[in-house]
């Protein structure tokens, strides 16, 4: 049988321990955006516009309130091309670059001319 202590250490110390790993600092900061489209037909990405640090490490949330796939990618920038299924979120970990400004966009055909791209200013903070 166990000690009733012991017990509570364990469904006390389990919780904290999992929350822990989900704050890996692997993926550094958080930054929630948006995709989706208006009503009008236009595109978005929200914020549209973002500030980080250079070597700052972020992971990008990317839920997709639309009615249809997107992509969030920027070659310039180096994030790799992350599909976002209709209403899901994915996300990508990225490493900001030297200072500058960098478009992030949906390159499904007609995405972007639509309206979805976002800009990240590096730039110190």
């Amino acid at each position: 049988m166990i000690p009733l202590r012991r017990l509570i250490a364990v469904v006390i110390a389990v919780p904290l321990l999992l929350a822990l790993a989900a704050c890996s600092p692997e993926e550094g900061r958080r930054i929630d955006v948006i995709a989706g489209e208006r009503t009008d037909g236009a595109m978005y990405f929200e914020p549209a516009e973002l500030t980080v640090a250079p070597g700052e490490r972020v992971t990008f949330y990317i839920r997709n309130d639309g009615t249809g796939d997107h992509e969030f990618e920027s070659d310039e920038a180096g994030i790799d091309e992350v599909v976002i299924p209709r209403q899901k979120t994915r996300k990508v970990s990225w490493t900001a670059p030297k200072s500058g400004d960098y478009p992030v966009y949906c390159d499904i055909t007609g995405h972007r001319a639509a309206g979805m791209e976002l800009t990240i200013h590096v730039a110190p903070q």
